[in-house]
């Protein structure tokens, strides 16, 4: 495994780390009309406003609170264009969207079509080059919006959770061959492969195609892929030329995505700006908010228990573990 070469954690600060400031939110709507997509997005910041509600809050997953459309506190912060997972939507990585614009950041999470909840399939999300591509507009439409004067363009940083994971490798530079994760789903048939097989027998030429379409983007310095799909379909060409700094972390418990097969084999063709690291305790979906009480009795009623099951470690603890390494990647000097 590689690891973060770090020198004193105070002396190799990009950018000094603001005071704690309170979390602003707003809600927008960007729309792609080259593409024909229309991106409902939430935009979190740094706000001098008291918080006055709490958000992304449903009777599954806590929420978080912040001011509905407060004054954004002056200043210069860095972008993180935050991307969801498969079937997921803009409120399953809020908690780090807070913590982000809190510690001096501008977030910015949307649900991404043919991906998100009750309007994504395995057919759908199978044909994932268009998130990546989503992520890249929603950077440069941020840049030319109201918070735009807030947003420091040298410092633009993708965040990307399982499907979105692999979308923030791909803004890097990844590219993936289908016939690889085809290939790869006859060996293995964890949770993200079962999930997938009804879909692998419709692919056409052209989504092979298109899948390994290049999706790279300047605009975007470092990318943190969090439990990152489509890592075995990689082609090891395209991950040896990545040339930024990208961190890669895995859940030890993680079902959906065991690091045993998607991660260990492919860290020898890592390039050294490319650095792993591993959550022992954290399953699959340890890295979405925080679960309240009841959770499971509801789940159990979808057969999705799953999701808030993190066989018995502390999904706080994980998070805060996480924010850190996060924190410390994007803060550090990399060789």
């Amino acid at each position: 495994m590689k690891k973060l070469s770090l020198c004193t954690f105070i002396l190799c600060l990009i950018w000094s780390a603001p005071a704690l400031a309170g979390v602003g939110m707003a809600e927008t709507v960007f729309k792609d009309a080259g593409r024909g997509r229309t991106l409902k997005a939430h935009i979190w910041y740094p706000s001098d406003g008291k918080p006055e509600g709490r958000f992304a809050e449903n009777a599954v997953f806590e929420g978080v609170d912040a001011v509905m459309d407060g004054a954004i506190k002056p200043g210069r912060y860095p972008l993180y264009i935050l991307l969801h997972g498969t079937t997921g939507n803009w409120r399953n990585l809020s908690w780090l969207a807070a913590r982000l614009a809190e510690d001096g950041g501008v977030v910015c999470a949307a649900d991404h079509p043919g991906y998100t909840s009750g309007d994504g399939d395995p057919a759908s999300v199978i044909r994932a080059w268009d998130q990546p591509r989503d992520a890249s507009f929603l950077a440069a439409e941020m840049v030319r919006s109201r918070f735009g004067e807030a947003v420091d363009p040298t410092r633009v940083f993708a965040v990307g959770y399982s499907l979105g994971g692999y979308s923030a490798l791909a803004l890097a530079g990844a590219k993936i061959d289908l016939h690889r994760y085809v290939e790869f789903c006859a060996d293995n048939q964890d949770r993200s492969c079962r999930y997938f097989k009804p879909a692998l027998t419709g692919l056409a030429e052209r989504d092979f195609t298109l899948a390994a379409q290049e999706l790279t983007d300047d605009r975007f310095s470092k990318v943190v892929a969090i439990a990152p799909g489509f890592v075995e379909a990689c082609t090891p060409e395209s991950l040896k030329r990545i040339a930024i700094p990208v961190l890669i972390v895995g859940g030890g418990k993680d079902q959906n995505i065991p690091p045993s097969t998607h991660f260990y084999p492919r860290l020898p063709e890592f390039p050294k700006n490319i650095f792993y690291r591993e959550m022992p305790n954290a399953s699959h979906f340890s890295f979405m908010q925080l679960c309240k009480p009841g959770a499971l009795k509801i789940l159990a009623e979808e057969d999705a228990e799953f999701v808030c099951m993190d066989f018995g470690a502390d999904r706080r603890a994980i998070h805060d573990k996480l924010y850190q390494y996060i924190v410390e990647f994007l803060q550090a000097q990399t060789d």
